[in-house]
């Protein structure tokens, strides 16, 4: 501040000799301060710093402070000596021009309403699965309390309930599964109480409403947030849990049964009371999210909340392993891990490995663990299946069914997984392998073969099917021989060898191996044949004659093979006759 230096004012002295021309003096000083307002300015600092008591001093000093106005009535003008810095009058004028410039306080701290709405919002389904707990609480001393018995048992087990209320229920609550199975509770929620704060907001003419009663109904926890909680826990439930279960459950009836629900008296008063109070507690919570902090914009510290805020939502209800609603084990299986549940291990001809092969996709998906994984998956949902159930391929279908709607299985159709039992599994394997191990002889692939049988005594662990299953790859040979040349006939352009008769091969082939298929007109399952196989390598075969040769070879070799157990079979006859008749001699 300017250091000022007032002249003595010899006219104002002569007339406080007299009190007469003093009162007048100081009338003339009144006015000349009220007229002026810097000086009126003075005066309020003035009262401010010296109170009410001194009237003399008071007076002395308006006086003073009006010395000029009053000098210029009776003496010449007095001189202000102002000893201030051209710097600091430069400062002064900047300041008092930017007040002017101003003219109210900025409000940059402050979110806008949608950004109320949301944080409102957001908060309040961040809440949701919480306020089953707080509800179960009220319950208990909405029970307890007015009955002195029960009032005098529960004594010293208040803590006891308390602990066991916020360690073993709340940790429950915000599981995957349970929030899952809330979701629509925290969006019926979230609306509701975003909807009803954005009305009680406009009305009151927001956080920084002229209107003092209005700013307090907003500021006090248990006016605005008790009036909003109360207002979500009778409205959402009433009206809005039910659609928008309906909607996002596939649940049809909730509605109805909601408002059976709510049409009990005490569970109104419960789910009323739980909004009332959990709206009272998120309120404090909410105050300088919604108020903001003066000096930072509302971008970096509301905003930074709104947005933790929105991330917390989708890690409680979307972004963890266990998320999804409740369902018996073996009722649902993942849409991406149904391709592995129908598969089998298949020798790759490509790549010289085997492979995991899966019937419904009909074609190699992975390494050969992957047909492991997907049977563990399907024996979980044969056993669930065994009881005349449906397996969906989704969670939210297996929901229903399981807990709301038997009748979901007639509506939904499409969505019901058919597994195949581990018989049909085990015939399609065999028969590939057959297929698979044959054209492996062709490309005299011995690595393949080795690893083809190798896979089928692994899965087939038992003696029993392990002797049934060699003796068909020690005929391999001969069966690829005959495949070979019937392929050679059929797909060559060259002139076919005499004395070759495609059904004869066929009979053979089919005869030793049943369950190999030769033509891509056979095929169940894309690529599994013969002749699809070999096409795909581009496979051009041998010379036709000498095929004929090798399948000549084969067939005096069945010939002798058949006679010699034709005459076995002759010999072992006229043995036992002969047999027969000693006995009966003796």
């Amino acid at each position: 501040m300017a250091i000022m230096m007032l002249k003595p004012m010899p006219v104002v002295n002569r007339l406080a000799r007299k009190t007469k021309s003093f009162r007048l003096c100081l009338s003339l000083a009144r006015r000349s301060c009220v007229q002026c307002p810097s000086i009126s300015h003075k005066n309020k600092n003035l009262r401010k710093s010296q109170g009410h008591g001194d009237f003399w001093n008071q007076s002395n000093l308006r006086i003073r402070a009006c010395g000029n106005n009053v000098s210029s009535l009776t003496d010449p003008p007095v001189r202000w000596i102002s000893h201030s810095s051209p710097r600091q009058k430069a400062v002064e004028q900047q300041s008092s021009s930017d007040q002017n410039s101003a003219g109210s306080p900025t409000t940059d701290h402050q979110p806008p309403l949608p950004v109320r709405m949301a944080l409102v919002s957001a908060t309040t389904a961040m809440a949701t699965p919480a306020f089953p707990a707080l509800g179960f609480l009220y319950l208990v001393l909405r029970i307890t309390v007015p009955d002195a018995n029960l009032r005098k048992g529960m004594e010293g087990r208040w803590g006891s309930l308390l602990s066991f209320t916020t360690w073993t229920v709340l940790p429950k609550l915000y599981n995957g599964t349970v929030a899952s199975l809330l979701l629509p509770c925290a969006v019926g929620n979230a609306v509701v109480a975003g909807g009803v704060y954005g009305l009680l907001d406009v009305a009151c003419g927001g956080p920084n409403s002229a209107n003092a009663s209005a700013q307090k109904v907003l500021q006090t926890p248990w006016i605005a947030g008790s009036g909003i909680g109360a207002a979500v826990g009778y409205i959402a439930p009433n009206y809005v849990y039910g659609p928008l279960i309906e909607n996002m459950y596939a649940m049809e009836g909730m509605s109805q049964s909601m408002q059976s629900v709510m049409d009990v008296r005490l569970a109104t008063e419960v789910s009323v009371a739980t909004g009332a109070i959990a709206g009272m507690i998120l309120h404090k919570s909410l105050y300088y999210p919604i108020n903001g902090i003066p000096g930072i914009h509302w971008g970096y510290f509301s905003g930074t909340a709104l947005a933790a805020l929105t991330s917390a939502l989708a890690y409680v209800y979307y972004g963890r392993k266990d998320v999804g609603l409740p369902v018996p084990e073996g009722s649902f299986i993942e849409p991406s891990k149904i391709e592995i549940i129908d598969s089998i291990t298949r020798y790759n001809n490509g790549t010289g490995q085997m492979e995991t092969y899966s019937l419904n996709k009909q074609q190699f998906i992975g390494s050969f663990d992957k047909c492991a994984e997907g049977q563990k998956i399907a024996d979980a949902s044969r056993s669930y299946a065994k009881k005349g159930k449906a397996v969906f391929d989704d969670r939210l279908l297996a929901f229903v069914y399981n807990y709301w709607d038997v009748n979901t299985r007639k509506r939904y159709p499409d969505h019901i997984v058919n597994i195949k039992t581990r018989e049909e599994l085990q015939h399609n394997q065999d028969s590939m392998a057959l297929t698979d191990a044959s054209v492996a002889v062709i490309l005299q692939d011995d690595s393949g073969i080795m690893k083809i049988l190798a896979s089928i005594d692994a899965m087939n662990p038992q003696s029993k099917r392990r002797k049934q299953s060699l003796p068909k790859f020690k005929d391999l040979k001969e069966v690829s021989v005959a495949i070979e040349l019937l392929m050679t006939v059929k797909g060559s352009k060259q002139e076919q060898p005499e004395n070759v008769q495609v059904p004869d091969l066929e009979q053979f082939i089919r005869k030793r191996c049943p369950g190999l298929v030769l033509y891509a007109s056979e095929e169940k399952y894309r690529g599994e044949s013969v002749e699809s196989q070999l096409n795909t390598v581009n496979w051009e075969g041998p010379d036709a004659s000498d095929a004929m040769r090798r399948w000549t070879e084969i067939r005096e070799g069945e010939t002798r093979r058949t006679w010699r157990n034709r005459g076995m079979v002759v010999a072992t006859g006229v043995l036992l006759a002969i047999v027969g008749s000693i006995f009966q001699a003796n």
